[in-house]
């Protein structure tokens, strides 16, 4: 007979967080990255240009980032599932609110405000109870995890584009909105929360027995020590912060204008829209691909690679000008995007360990959370002011060089040396 603290139920209890933090990433993150095809509807049914458009897209990435911490305090206190039901539900009224928008202020309070509080419930609070649970194989199993993010964008832009050609753009918008309540809430009730997991104790550096403990990262400072105080006094913290910054703002951009890019060189829309589509598989290739690198090569080493090669894409995206040439650029930058997302969480567990994993996420993921919101805005002002997308996206790869130099230094950091601990 097995129990749930048994191997097998270990294992299910494993599954069901892979299972059910795919779906609910892939709906958070399917509608979310929607948005591109939503960007010139909008702005041409109100006649506003794409910037200030563009910043409703970037106030849900904010609102997501510096509200993730707020959640991931709460789910220790309620429970991951309470936190994932109730986040799908200000998730869903944001999108449905967006229905009734007249005016830019209302765009920015229904889907950048009150949709990214939202979606902030799939952050650090999902990660942080994720995380901990996984002992083998851990860059494969985040990887299938977040591959529901590119199967989210492989199939709810191209829905929303085929709503908004059969219907208009009110009605795509209240559909998604129905259709996260129909997803997220059932898969957050069959996710096992923190609250049902077998708790990590604290560690006592006085105590702890010589040789390196798991729950230890790679720094020097004993994983029972890492308050938020000396999380934020750690220059290894703020690398990645920049880092994070940095990367998510160039690789967002497209994310964001991908759509309306191709559909002003002349490319169909709904073909245009395919392009995220097509960005959604590729990248749920990539998560694969590199989750299986990362095990063997090490996450560090291997998010230096994706970042290196993600930036060099999108010097070459900026010359992308037929389909066939989209389709192409498109497919190789998936690839490498797609790696990114699920390295994060491992480098923060290797570097810092287990104990202050979800303070310290949380904290980096405000980083890259501004990030994926500066992207988007960023794309939309440089198309006003240059009046193609071009000069913005070879910009955007100019920000990854950021990324590489910060990732490149992070790759050499040696394993600590085993502290001295004295017992009194």
């Amino acid at each position: 007979m097995t129990t749930e603290h048994g191997p097998e139920g270990r294992l299910m209890q494993s599954w069901q967080i892979i299972v059910s933090g795919f779906i609910i990433q892939l709906t958070f993150v399917g509608i979310h990255f929607s948005f591109g095809v939503f960007l010139k509807p909008v702005a041409e049914a109100f006649g506003w240009s794409r910037g200030p458009t563009s910043f409703a897209y970037t106030l849900m990435w904010w609102m997501a980032s510096s509200s993730g911490i707020l959640l991931g305090w709460l789910s220790d206190r309620v429970g991951a599932r309470k936190v994932l039901v109730g986040g799908a539900l200000i998730f869903s009224l944001g999108i449905f609110l967006s229905t009734t928008i007249q005016h830019l202020w209302q765009f920015y309070l229904y889907f950048g405000i009150i949709g990214g509080l939202g979606r902030a419930a799939a952050g650090a609070p999902f990660f942080a109870a994720v995380v901990p649970l996984v002992a083998k194989n851990k860059g494969l199993a985040l990887s299938i995890i977040l591959a529901g993010t590119s199967m989210g964008t492989m199939v709810f832009p191209p829905f929303a584009r085929y709503l908004i050609s059969v219907s208009d753009w009110q009605t795509a918008f209240y559909t998604l909105a129905i259709t996260a309540v129909a997803i997220i809430v059932p898969a957050a009730v069959f996710l096992k929360g923190p609250e049902q997991a077998a708790p990590q104790p604290r560690l006592n550096p006085a105590v702890l027995p010589a040789g390196p403990h798991p729950q230890e990262g790679i720094l020097p400072l004993p994983a029972g020590d890492w308050n938020t105080t000396n999380v934020l006094k750690n220059r290894y913290f703020w690398t990645l912060v920049v880092m994070g910054l940095a990367c998510c703002s160039s690789h967002s951009l497209p994310l964001a204008h991908i759509v309306a890019f191709a559909s002003d060189q002349g490319i169909d829309k709904l073909q245009a829209a395919s392009l995220l589509g097509l960005l959604g598989f590729t990248g749920l290739l990539g998560r694969l691909i590199w989750g299986v690198v990362s095990d063997r090569m090490g996450a560090r080493s291997t998010l230096f690679c994706c970042i290196l090669l993600q930036t060099i894409m999108l010097f070459w995206l900026s010359g992308a000008e037929s389909l066939l040439s989209f389709y192409v650029l498109v497919s190789l930058f998936g690839l490498v995007y797609g790696g990114v997302l699920p390295l994060y969480p491992l480098v923060v567990r290797e570097m810092f360990g287990l104990n202050r994993f979800g303070t310290v996420y949380g904290l980096q993921s405000v980083g890259t959370g501004f990030g994926m919101g500066a992207g988007g805005i960023l794309g939309g002002f440089l198309f006003d002011a240059f009046g193609r997308y071009s000069p913005a996206f070879i910009i955007s790869g100019a920000i990854g060089t950021v990324a590489i130099a910060c990732a490149a230094s992070l790759v050499f950091i040696q394993k600590k040396p085993q502290l001295a601990k004295t017992a009194k």
